[in-house]
């Protein structure tokens, strides 16, 4: 195991896909005091240039975002995708939204009723959405737009 220095700030992170000035991405900053993390501030962010800039500016935290990190291994190993993580990840941001979509669509169409979409093994134990869904909620949007940001922050 790797020992992670404590950040002094921690961050929660409620991403949003496609922000706007009306529902933003959420931050919500706060520091550890004991066996409690006190809420210090809260912060809207209207846009992924927004999100992309606040990820770009100095300082350490350690942040916990809503959003997935990854794909069913099913459905990367069926579409011959990429199987280590940033060579998907790169893959993955190259591919438009409507591409994703189509893709996603198709692999669904060809399973059985109630066996449409693939799971990562976190899913069914964190009660997550499937990372492959593209509706309600976008899940697969939130991995294309807020991953790629991440890896380009460092």
């Amino acid at each position: 195991m790797v020992a992670v220095p404590a950040a002094r700030v921690l961050v929660g992170v409620d991403f949003s896909s496609a922000p706007t000035a009306r529902k933003p991405i959420r931050l919500a900053f706060g520091q550890r005091r004991g066996a409690v993390v006190k809420l210090e501030r809260q912060e809207a962010l209207p846009s992924l240039d927004a999100f992309a800039a606040w990820l770009a500016a100095p300082g350490s935290w350690l942040g916990g975002f809503d959003l997935p990190f990854g794909l069913p291994r099913e459905l990367v190993e069926t579409l011959g995708w990429p199987t280590e993580w940033a060579p998907l990840i790169a893959h993955y941001a190259s591919l438009s939204r409507a591409e994703i979509r189509d893709t996603f669509a198709a692999f669904c169409d060809a399973r059985p009723a109630g066996r449409k979409f693939a799971h990562r093994a976190c899913d069914a134990p964190a009660g997550s959405s499937p990372s492959m869904k593209w509706v309600n909620p976008p899940v697969a949007y939130m991995l294309h737009a807020g991953v790629p940001r991440l890896v380009a922050a460092g």
